[in-house]
């Protein structure tokens, strides 16, 4: 029987993700398996963020994401493949690569109000999207360029991704999971569902 990721162990606004922006993800997820030992990867490449809205302005980039499960929580790798403004060529732009935002589990019925908890905190939308299967995302970050410098500073990272978990986010995670626990150490990707 497949296990499930044990997400009743998450409260509403906790990291459950760690994302880091690569410049090359095949290179990125060898090292990631045969140094770190996570696999394996979940990998979609060619991905544009259906309705992806960047500071106000559709946003579409070209990117190969890929995801592992580490048992506890989740690494996720994107590569960005064309110059097309977004969250993650504003962070290349600043600071090159590395680790870019957390990813924190938000279920539907608190989406809403942990979005007003960020906003009362001073932190405004930088990328919202809608994914296939009904999933909304947004990355928040605080406003102004100091205030995300600061908080970049401050907690290792300027973006957080709320991610709701919803069934079918709830699926890929737990299948992630499951990949994980029947990893060979050797298999890099595993078939991306769609």
């Amino acid at each position: 029987m497949a296990s499930t990721f044990p997400f009743s162990d998450f409260k509403s606004g906790q990291i459950l993700q760690v994302c880091f922006v690569v410049p090359d993800i095949d290179a990125a997820m060898r090292f990631y398996a045969e140094v770190l030992r996570i696999g394996p990867f979940s990998c979609a490449r060619g991905f544009r963020a259906p309705d992806g809205w960047y500071r106000g302005s559709n946003a579409m980039p070209e990117l190969t994401i890929a995801q592992a499960c580490t048992g506890s929580y989740f690494i996720e790798l994107i590569q960005q493949h064309d110059d097309t403004p977004s969250v993650y060529k504003e962070f290349i732009d600043k600071h090159g690569y590395g680790i870019h935002h957390y990813g924190v589990a938000v279920a539907t019925e608190d989406f809403d109000s942990l979005r007003e908890h960020y906003f009362n905190l001073g932190f405004e939308d930088i990328f919202t999207d809608n994914l296939p299967g009904g999933v909304r995302i947004r990355y928040m970050g605080p406003k102004g360029e100091e205030a995300l410098e600061k908080a970049r500073i401050e907690s290792g990272v300027s973006y957080y991704e709320c991610i709701e978990i919803v069934n079918r986010q709830d699926n890929n995670f737990s299948r992630l999971y499951e990949a994980y626990r029947q990893w060979d150490g050797k298999t890099l990707t595993i078939q991306r569902q769609p």
